[in-house]
């Protein structure tokens, strides 16, 4: 397999594994950017902190979902479900 220059990837590590990689941000926030224009929330004037809400959305659901996986991981027995 030819070396891949990783240069230009971001890896977001949280604890001791690697969660998250820089195409899961991506298409979370663009999802979450697409719900915000959905529900027209997006004009002219807040674009900007629009996108930034959605990226900082998409991080926060990164970050609390490495938590939760961390909780069931410990052997503690807990598990949580999400309908």
């Amino acid at each position: 397999m030819a070396h891949r220059d990783m240069s230009e990837m971001t890896r977001i590590a949280f604890h001791r594994n690697d969660l998250v990689i820089e195409p899961t941000i991506y298409n979370a926030a663009t999802q979450i950017l697409t719900g915000l224009i959905a529900a027209d929330k997006l004009n002219a004037s807040n674009e900007k902190a629009v996108i930034q809400k959605s990226i900082e959305l998409a991080l926060e659901l990164a970050v609390q979902t490495d938590k939760m996986m961390d909780v069931q991981n410990s052997g503690t027995g807990i598990n949580k479900s999400v309908l």
